[in-house]
């Protein structure tokens, strides 16, 4: 009975899926040639392996429907825009989005427990940083000591996770093993004699599939790196769809890069065995099925990301047309980007929180600075030592930072690594900007509060200003507008209008930035000071000109 139900089984596939080129026989269908996979150093019960012959192979299909989700709502910036009486207003844009994409097939979400350990738990954490000793991979601008709190500082950022020891380790680099014989030893010792810990973080950028496998093999503990766990807090804090979409998207190269490297050899590095799942003719290698799965699932998630690229542009080009100035609010993670947005914007409903990444996803807020009406894009802050690969799923959110009129870089100048911050969001920016914008950007000390007088003189060089007290903010305000005047090609204009009919003045109500007005000497005219663009000029010199040859 078995057998028959598994030929017919094999038969319905080898349709199926002949348009993805899976080679499906239907001979020899019986129980005994089912061979269970190797999964990430787990060996499967046969119960588990025939869900990985049926409902994963399922999963594939696109047009599966797993469960049905539903948008958020949450207003942010690509859920945006238009202008109603020359105010700026958001709408939501999950609509546009595929509610079943974020549903993840059971066998899709043992992968992700096997690579990220998403499990739930709240884990009471050994922080290890392996310090580089010397060579050119050893930090020159911080510290040791300056790593680890970071370390710490992400450990902290996760609801009810904590750190119950820290350890530095000197090592010569982060290549291969990264310890040595005779200091893994020493350091399984140490890491076996706790009992009040339940994983391990090693404080590196990302950990090869080797390393995992012998650290967690050795430990008996679930064991992370800074990718595994940044994705850690972006899942826990995520609130949009689109910010949901981009961290499913940053998953899969992790997952792919451990496959390439299990592919290695054509063997897995973990248990040095073969991975091969055989049952009545189907021949997938352990690494051919997983390939496919995630390439289905970033197949989708792009194509939802795309439908957002989409209404960026038409949400952008709205903006365009209403002559709103930008201003992209950028810098490291937790340098108060939010919190000098909602002093600038007076917007309440902005909740800045003193934690690593309290910002995912990209909001943009009406300001008034001295006489111009901007927005305000907040962004994802950056951070050291993580994967390009892992801030690439985000390249989107801050794609109008990158045409933004203005960009602001905000720096923490009380954080103790503030050299290296520094140095680590120039190093972004220099990789994301053409040259052009790189020199009008616009820099400012943040939290000068907390700095001692001889210090903030030190500084002195750009301009120092406190978000939370309020110091520095109108001359902040002043430069800003200087500088959106510069880059946009707006420019101080004085236009002698009749003071009688009132279309001028309309228009320019409407067009520009209007400074002040004053009586003509004539007594018949108003002198009409404003901030227009080139654009706006020109048309109204034709508009008006035009006009005045009619009369």
């Amino acid at each position: 009975m078995f057998s028959r139900s598994l030929r017919s089984f094999c038969q319905i596939c080898k349709k199926s899926y002949a348009s993805r080129q899976w080679t499906v026989s239907s001979h020899n269908c019986t129980a005994k040639n089912i061979v269970h996979p190797i999964l990430n150093h787990q060996t499967c019960i046969l119960e588990n392996t025939l869900k990985s012959l049926f409902v994963p192979l399922c999963s594939f299909s696109t047009t599966e429907l797993l469960h049905k989700g539903k948008g958020e709502g949450t207003i942010h910036e690509g859920d945006e825009e238009e202008e109603d009486n020359g105010e700026y207003k958001s709408h939501d844009i999950s609509q546009i989005l595929d509610g079943d994409v974020l549903c993840e097939s059971d066998e899709y979400k043992q992968v992700l427990q096997e690579e990220f350990h998403y499990d739930g738990s709240h884990h009471s954490l050994l922080v290890i940083h392996p310090a580089i000793r010397w060579g050119p991979e050893k930090p020159l601008l911080t510290t040791p000591e300056l790593q680890l709190s970071e370390a710490c500082a992400l450990v902290h950022s996760l609801p009810k996770w904590r750190v119950a020891d820290t350890k530095i380790i000197k090592v010569k680099s982060h290549q291969n093993f990264i310890f040595m014989k005779g200091q893994f030893e020493e350091l399984t010792t140490q890491v076996k004699s706790y009992t009040n810990i339940s994983a391990v973080f090693v404080n590196v950028d990302i950990l090869k599939v080797n390393q995992v496998a012998m650290l967690q093999g050795a430990w008996q503990y679930p064991v992370f790196d800074r990718y595994t766990l940044v994705l850690h807090i972006f899942k826990e804090y995520a609130k949009s769809r689109e910010a949901k979409l981009q961290i499913a998207l940053a998953e899969i190269p992790y997952i792919r890069g451990r496959l390439e490297q299990i592919n290695e050899g054509g063997h897995d590095h973990l248990t040095g065995k073969t991975h091969y799942i055989v049952s009545g003719g189907f021949r997938f290698t352990y690494i051919q099925k997983r390939h496919a799965l995630i390439s289905e699932r970033e197949r989708r998630l792009k194509g939802e990301l795309e439908k957002v690229r989409q209404q960026r542009e038409i949400l952008r080009h709205n903006r365009i047309k209403l002559h709103f100035p930008t201003v992209a609010v950028v810098g490291y993670t937790n340098c108060g980007k939010t919190t000098l947005i909602k002093a600038l914007s007076e917007d309440d409903s902005l909740t800045p929180e003193d934690r690593l990444f309290a910002t995912l996803d990209v909001t943009v807020h009406q300001a008034l600075l001295k006489n111009l009406k901007v927005l305000l894009i907040d962004t994802v802050g950056f951070i050291s030592n993580i994967p390009s690969c892992l801030m690439e799923a985000f390249s989107a959110t801050l794609e109008d930072a990158l045409i933004a009129d203005v960009i602001l870089h905000v720096r923490d100048s009380s954080h103790p690594d503030f050299v290296n911050q520094d140095e680590n969001v120039i190093s972004i920016l220099e990789k994301l900007l053409p040259e052009e914008k790189l020199k009008n950007i616009l820099v400012v000390n943040n939290k000068c509060d907390l700095l001692r007088r001889d210090i903030i003189g030190e500084l002195s060089n750009y301009l120092n200003i406190s978000a939370v007290m309020g110091t520095g903010l109108d001359a902040l305000k002043d430069r800003l507008e200087q500088a959106i005047i510069q880059n946009t090609g707006r420019m101080k204009k004085t236009f002698r209008i009749p003071a009688v009919g009132g279309e001028h003045l309309s228009w320019l109500y409407k067009n520009s930035t209007v400074l002040s007005i004053t009586d003509g000497e004539d007594g018949q005219s108003y002198l009409v000071e404003t901030i227009i663009d080139t654009a706006a000029y020109g048309k109204f010199k034709h508009l008006f000109s035009v006009n005045k040859r009619k009369h």
